[in-house]
């Protein structure tokens, strides 16, 4: 298993020995330069300082550093002075620096000259080496210790940064199906905090799911028991009331078992319009047809019931959406209003754009809604007065789930002009209509 940590100590790590070690060999060579031009300009004001009755400490005394051999010649080139005495170095040409070799021996010479006298300062090369060695060593030393100890708190600050992975994990797992606590945010990293952000926001979406689908298991039980109970019912009674009752239990059974089937027929909408909760829609879905499709599918069960059933208006409207839900949603509306309309009835059907909105318009002439009841329709297996259409209470909390997915506001009021509902489905779109092209894709 990949370990995050792990890769990233051993990245660090070996970046740090790069640079350490790139940064030793500079420092090294920088300190050997820089200790001999120190050491030339010693070189030099010893030469300086030679002539004017400069002394040398006796042999006993001196550090290395100290070791210089001297020769001061008078203008006529007669030696004046040689320190050491064991050491003859050949007097040079020119004046400044020189490197020579001397008994197999190598030498720094710098020789000095004026009117009076010319002076020549030597030093061993080696013993030159060993200081410029020593002073570089104690610069670049201290950056290899360096790297260890990088290495130390490289990964003492890993384990402090990536360890807040670690309790938000403790965190999630403590947490259990129902509960709403939220991940904390402040205080942690920013490279983490969308993390939790956005587990956040999931685990949010799961509790509203398992809410729904408690509700919902609820809900079924409760409005199927009775139904499937006054079903039971009824084939106690075909059973025991023979060949010529038969008619009338039977119509009453039939009744039953569509009730029932209605009521089925429902959940299984609702559950599939629960499918594309949090995924977004990629369909071109052409309202207008959709709506038009719609409206010829019901005209056969409004003209049965004496419905006059219709579209009035329908402009050409193009979005991104799920087909199967939108179609869900106008199949709900228009089914209401049939059930809700009498006979000699009408319907009106409208589908309209205009420069910043869409909007699907469904007209009844039913008996209306108290306007104390309107809040609750959408209510799952709420059933407002009065009640003896049959239904199951879920069309429109179905279509107001789908609506809301899609970015569409419900709205239903009473009608003003006559006796009915109007109810309405609308959005912003977020540019103007072109027309062939959808609307963006962009749903809240």
């Amino acid at each position: 298993m990949t370990s995050l940590r792990r890769t990233a100590l051993i990245w660090m790590t070996a970046l740090l020995m790069v640079v350490g070690v790139l940064a030793f060999f500079l420092s090294y060579e920088l300190a050997r330069r820089e200790a001999a031009e120190f050491l030339d300009g010693q070189l030099r004001q010893v030469a300086l300082n030679a002539g004017q009755g400069f002394a040398f400490c006796p042999k006993g005394q001196r550090d290395p550093e100290d070791e210089f051999a001297t020769a001061i010649w008078n203008a006529a080139g007669e030696p004046l002075r040689n320190s050491p005495k064991s050491v003859a170095l050949p007097r040079q040409t020119n004046t400044g620096y020189a490197t020579i070799e001397v008994g197999g021996e190598y030498w720094r010479v710098y020789l000095a000259s004026d009117a009076r006298h010319s002076v020549q300062v030597a030093q061993r090369l080696r013993v030159r080496e060993q200081m410029a060695e020593a002073a570089a060593l104690r610069t670049g030393v201290p950056i290899l210790l360096v790297i260890p100890l990088s290495w130390v708190v490289v990964g003492w600050a890993q384990g402090r940064v990536l360890g807040r992975f670690t309790d938000l994990a403790g965190e999630i797992a403590e947490r259990g199906v129902d509960s709403r606590k939220q991940i904390p945010v402040t205080g942690i990293p920013a490279e983490i905090r969308p993390l939790a952000e956005a587990i956040n926001v999931m685990a949010n979406r799961l509790q509203r799911a398992l809410e729904q689908q408690k509700r919902f298991v609820s809900d079924a039980a409760h409005e199927l028991r009775t139904p499937l109970a006054a079903l039971h019912i009824q084939i106690d009674n075909l059973r025991a009331s023979g060949g010529d009752g038969q008619s009338s239990p039977i119509s009453e059974l039939r009744s039953g078992v569509s009730r029932a089937t209605a009521l089925i027929e429902q959940m299984l909408r609702l559950a599939r319009s629960d499918e594309t909760i949090g995924r977004t829609p990629h369909e071109t879905v052409n309202l207008s047809d959709l709506v038009t499709q719609c409206v010829a599918d019901f005209i056969p069960i409004a003209a049965a019931k004496g419905v006059d059933l219709g579209i009035v208006t329908r402009d050409a409207v193009l979005l991104c959406g799920w087909a199967a839900d939108l179609k869900m949603l106008v199949d709900n509306l228009v089914d209401n209003a049939i059930r809700y309309t009498p006979a000699g009835g009408s319907i009106d059907v409208s589908v309209r754009q205009n420069s910043d909105s869409i909007a699907v318009e469904v007209l009844d002439t039913g008996c209306g809604v108290a306007d104390a009841d309107i809040p609750r329709l959408f209510d799952r297996f709420f059933r407002a007065t009065p009640i003896n259409v049959e239904g199951s209470g879920l069309g429109l909390s179905i279509a107001a789930a789908v609506a809301e997915r899609h970015g569409f506001a419900i709205q239903i009021e009473n009608r003003t002009d006559c006796r009915g509902l109007r109810v309405s489905v609308s959005r912003q779109i977020a540019h103007s209509p072109v027309t062939g092209r959808a609307d963006g894709c962009r749903f809240s």
